[in-house]
């Protein structure tokens, strides 16, 4: 799995735990509906932290609750774009 799919699957979890659209994170997240899109549809090839971070703030979660899926382990992540 790639980061982007990672990042995309951990969204989808935590959305899908929270019962939000992806609107309302972006709403929560301060992040533009249109880069949330990108990101859950695995278009947003270069994800920084700030935007991570981000993320985080909307979820109310902590950056390591973010990356604590095994999906985030070095072993499980492709550098391949």
């Amino acid at each position: 799995m790639n980061v982007s799919e990672a990042i995309s699957t951990r969204v989808i979890q935590l959305l899908n735990e929270r019962d939000w659209s992806a609107y309302k994170l972006a709403f929560e997240s301060g992040i533009p509906a249109s880069t949330v899109s990108n990101i859950i549809l695995c278009k947003c090839k270069s994800c920084n932290f700030d935007t991570i971070l981000n993320l985080c703030r909307g979820f109310r979660i902590e950056p390591q609750e973010f990356i604590l899926p095994p999906m985030f382990l070095l072993e499980n992540l492709d550098d391949n774009d």
